[in-house]
């Protein structure tokens, strides 16, 4: 069909409207894929100003996982979107994660920004979209036996913080550094050392870390970042009027707290209602359904499935783009949940323990 001059006049200043709305085009260019970015630096000034943006660049970053490597440091990059090749990927998909010519090793990963550790006592925080590190020292206060976590929330600010969870005589003291002073604050206050078992497979969302209890599984830890007020909620013991027993895990996406529960049947997934008020169910996988869409010689040693087979959780802007990402016999792959289909994402060449 052939386009009139007055259709084109139509058009044009739509166009215009839209480039020149500069939170708009802010908004289109954070969900274009790294190597698009790069080619539309050069589309002009303005638009090389906005992809260079320290603002831009910790709101965008690859979409994957991190995969450590049976040597230190060596880890695997699986992209998780399909819009570009994997020969095209911003990273590469097997390389040593080195800091001024030391080894390090990933704590923590928080929207974008890894959180990591050259031994003994040096951190850096990493973001690997644009290839940026900066080093973050130590106070004597957090050089004691503790754990690091990672609060980044880039939709909220393009400051960090970084917790950090330390025993000092029976007790947890807790320290936070922030991006914004470059400095350490020590909470006066001290926590009771059995409700900070498992801080270490905390994550961050709304503003707190999230755990579960390492000896009740059932009790969920609350970490507020900024208060240092620390609570819990119990996570659901019974579905569909049984009683759960099963193995938990946390996981966040998109905004959305959710609570993995794997038992020999099914895989149920809550998401934490609003105001951390309690759970609702999300999703329910059946293991039977989904064990037929496995090739025969992976269930044929394959006894049942455990959390730390599932390596995240997306929830999708629509019910059917929702996927769970699993390793399992070395490959990782993708079970979109609602159509019930399973895609063979990477293979690796070692088995891994999760970050």
């Amino acid at each position: 069909m052939k386009t009139t001059a007055e259709d084109s006049s139509e058009q044009v200043p739509s166009t215009h409207v839209v480039l020149s709305n500069h939170d708009l085009l802010i908004e289109i260019l954070l969900r274009l894929p790294v190597v698009s970015l790069h080619v539309f630096k050069s589309v002009s000034k303005r638009w090389l100003s906005i992809i260079t943006n320290p603002n831009f660049t910790l709101r965008h970053s690859p979409f994957g996982l991190f995969l450590p490597r049976q040597s230190f440091s060596e880890y695997d990059f699986v992209q998780l979107y399909n819009i570009i090749p994997a020969n095209r990927s911003p990273l590469p998909t097997t390389f040593t994660l080195k800091f001024d010519s030391h080894k390090a090793e990933i704590l923590h990963s928080c929207n974008g920004l890894l959180l990591c550790r050259v031994r003994p006592d040096k951190l850096y925080v990493y973001n690997p979209s644009i290839y940026r590190f900066k080093a973050v020292e130590l106070i004597p206060e957090c050089r004691v036996m503790g754990s690091f976590k990672m609060a980044f929330d880039p939709s909220k600010s393009s400051h960090y913080k970084i917790v950090y969870a330390g025993v000092v005589s029976g007790s947890v003291q807790i320290g936070t550094y922030s991006s914004e002073t470059c400095e350490w604050k020590i909470c006066k206050d001290q926590f009771p050392l059995q409700r900070f078992r498992g801080f270490h497979q905390g994550i961050y969302w709304n503003d707190a870390i999230h755990w579960l209890h390492n000896a009740n599984r059932a009790l969920h830890c609350r970490l507020d970042v900024e208060h240092k007020c620390l609570t819990s909620i119990n996570t659901p013991e019974i579905l569909d009027g049984e009683e759960v027993h099963c193995d938990r895990r946390l996981f966040e996406s998109h905004g959305c707290l959710l609570l993995l529960c794997i038992d020999l049947r099914r895989m149920s997934i809550y998401e934490m209602r609003e105001g951390d008020s309690g759970w609702s169910v999300k999703y329910i996988v059946n293991l039977v359904e989904f064990m037929m869409l496995l090739p025969k010689t992976w269930r044929k040693g394959l006894r049942w499935l455990h959390s730390n087979h599932v390596r995240c959780i997306t929830i999708g802007k629509r019910e059917e783009d929702s996927f769970l990402v699993m390793e399992i016999y070395g490959k990782i792959v993708q079970y979109k949940i609602v159509l019930k289909t399973l895609r063979k994402l990477y293979e690796l060449k070692s088995f891994h323990s999760p970050v």
